[in-house]
């Protein structure tokens, strides 16, 4: 293991630590100081303070860095063990967490949800949970009551469930494909009927301890966190920190909090782990929307929790998340890239997915820089 160190601008200082690759010949690994470089352009670029990256093979590391600061404010730098919001990369940790209890014999994919909802609205009678999974129940996306167009500080689940009741349909289930937290709010509650648990206790014991993911929960605006990072959006040419501090009873569908090792634990674990049942894994993975796709992809749309293509006969899953993290597995090649960092989202800059994307092709020049652009 080496540590370098770089400081060509204030907020990217950067600390780097390079792991060394397992089962991987090394003429197939580009060199350690070609990622940093990139890496480092690519943080300056986005305008990103902190950056976690891990890319893995088979389940082992091959790369692992962290870039820039955690905390601007006290200058503490991003390590492998700094706490961020994965926000909606939880959805495929739910989606593995309901399709596991399918396999257990709980209840099937075509169960219609109002069985597990109290009280659900006429239009939600025939949703099943599969077009939860999938997007497919025809519910908006953000659905979380606010004041004066501001989210309040607390939410219980009774007033999530109530303004999730009160949010309007935008289409029939199953007839189109609307991204929606409210779907995956509502497997969350399904998870609970179902085992009796909060989402939390569930997830921590179904897989979160068993995995040693020590540092991942969920969110709890009153714990006190160990190397948290904090949050920050790029407004008016300026970082500025995000105040994202809501409390939310039930967090489905965006509350996971996880640092770097952890999620390479998670990773591993999807490779190869007896914590995981795989056939529930392998059912996040089918396509169940697929959308119109032009001549450079074979087939893609959206699975269980899943982005999905499949580009010539090799599926390639990914994911984002709006507080800035997003994670790309390409099944059939082993190859996993899981990006980290604490600026959110924002349409004018550089997203978290186009780093991960610029960082699967300096592994594997076949895979476009700026992804699969299926729909060309």
């Amino acid at each position: 293991m080496s540590i370098r160190s770089s400081v060509p601008h204030l907020i990217f200082a950067l600390m780097i630590t390079v792991v060394p690759v397992l089962n991987v010949a090394a003429q197939d690994t580009p060199p350690a100081e070609d990622i940093d470089a990139k890496i480092q352009q690519l943080s300056e670029q986005g305008h990103f303070p902190g950056v976690a990256i891990a890319v893995m093979q088979a389940g082992e590391p091959v790369y692992v860095g962290t870039h820039g600061m955690a905390n601007l404010a006290d200058s503490v730098p991003v390590a492998s063990n700094t706490v961020f919001e994965i926000a909606s990369l939880t959805k495929q940790m739910t989606a593995l967490a309901i399709t596991t209890l399918v396999e257990q014999g709980h209840f099937t994919l075509d169960d219609r949800i109002a069985e597990w909802i109290p009280d659900p609205p006429e239009a939600w009678a025939q949703v099943t949970v599969n077009q939860l999974l999938s997007h497919m129940g025809g519910f908006v996306h953000g659905f979380e009551q606010k004041v004066d167009d501001q989210y309040l500080l607390e939410y219980s689940r009774e007033n999530m469930l109530a303004s999730a009741k009160n949010a309007p349909m935008i289409a029939q289930p199953g007839e189109d494909w609307n991204y929606s937290d409210l779907g995956y709010f509502l497997l969350g509650m399904i998870i609970e009927s179902t085992t009796q648990k909060t989402y939390a206790e569930y997830m921590q014991s179904m897989f979160f301890r068993p995995l040693g993911m020590e540092q991942t929960h969920l969110l709890d605006q009153r714990r006190i966190v160990p190397h948290l990072a904090r949050g920050y959006a790029w407004n008016d040419g300026k970082l500025e920190r995000n105040r994202r501090v809501w409390q939310f009873a039930l967090t489905s569908h965006f509350g996971v909090m996880s640092s770097l090792d952890d999620m390479m634990r998670w990773e591993a674990a999807l490779v190869d782990s007896e914590v995981i049942n795989h056939a529930a894994l392998q059912s996040t993975w089918e396509i169940q929307r697929t959308f119109s796709t032009g001549d450079s992809c074979d087939r893609w749309g959206y699975g269980r929790g899943w982005h999905v293509a499949i580009v010539d006969g090799k599926r390639v899953l990914n994911h984002g998340g709006y507080a800035g993290t997003a994670y790309i597995r390409f099944i059939d090649t082993g190859l996993a890239v899981i990006v980290l960092t604490n600026r959110e989202d924002n349409p004018n800059e550089l997203s978290p997915i186009s780093l991960a994307w610029a960082i699967a092709n300096a592994f594997d020049a076949e895979i476009p820089v700026d992804g699969y652009r299926c729909w060309e």
